[in-house]
């Protein structure tokens, strides 16, 4: 997954990963993952990290959602 995993860029932030998805094929991994994490016990890192995916998931959407995109056009 190319997916980059960001830190908290300054002291006081939460620490929580971040990803960013660049490509579908990381998109489809991220769902995948979440999948994963949800069918799975999980401690408190994998939490984080199905937080993190979820909003990343979430970013993705909102970006590439072709059916309110028209709002966007001028």
């Amino acid at each position: 997954m190319r997916a980059r995993m960001e830190h908290a860029a300054h002291s006081g932030e939460e620490d929580r990963a971040r990803f960013r998805i660049e490509t579908i094929e990381d998109y489809e991994l991220a769902t995948q993952r979440i999948a994963a994490l949800d069918a799975a016990t999980r401690g408190e890192d994998e939490e984080r990290e199905r937080d993190a995916l979820i909003e990343a998931v979430q970013q993705w959407d909102r970006k590439h959602d072709d059916a309110t995109r028209w709002k966007d056009r001028p």
